[in-house]
């Protein structure tokens, strides 16, 4: 009778195998689809003309980026922000009225898909997976408050009291570019 109770037990644990197996192999299809939305998307914004895989890290996409600009011989463009911001891809940094800000690596990363998404809602989940690639790296969801209200507080100084980035409630953050909302 143990048998049986054991052999059922292992026929339940290799079904549950199977189907999360399944679920990874989705899970890597749909990461691949994304990997291939994200490269589309480069080229629209700035012209890239390059595939970027699913396995490519940070640095090797802007080294891979950069590389295919140089040989289609396009320029980057300067910044991803115009009015008073710069955001800075190639220096990595950012700009304020011409003059640079001290911002952490993460606080830049922050920034820098808000600028890519300009006058667009980016969510606390976009944000997580920009600056956390991996599932098991990812910290609790309010750090994101923490980077946001950082560099709120680092542009604020920096521009004389201007708010950049507006919070849009139950949805995200967007970046506004201070010149177009003046006029």
């Amino acid at each position: 009778m143990a048998d049986d109770t054991i052999s059922a037990r292992l026929v339940e644990v290799e079904a549950l195998l199977e189907r999360s197996r399944k679920r990874f192999e989705e899970g890597q299809k749909m990461a691949e689809e994304a990997h291939a939305l994200v490269a589309d998307l480069q080229q629209q914004l700035i012209g890239a003309p390059v595939s970027l895989g699913a396995r490519d890290d940070a640095d090797d996409v802007a080294s891979k980026l950069l590389a295919s600009l140089k040989a289609a011989g396009s320029e980057l463009p300067p910044t991803l922000c115009g009015g008073r911001m710069a955001v800075d891809q190639v220096q990595r940094l950012i700009r304020i009225d011409g003059h640079p800000i001290a911002i952490t690596e993460m606080e830049y990363r922050v920034l820098e898909l808000l600028a890519f998404a300009r006058n667009n809602v980016v969510t606390r989940t976009m944000l997580l997976k920009h600056l956390y690639r991996r599932s098991d790296d990812q910290p609790q969801p309010k750090i994101i408050d923490v980077f946001i209200s950082k560099l709120r507080k680092k542009l604020r100084m920096a521009s004389g009291g201007a708010e950049f980035i507006e919070t849009i409630p139950q949805r995200g953050w967007i970046l506004r570019d201070l010149e177009t909302a003046a006029a």
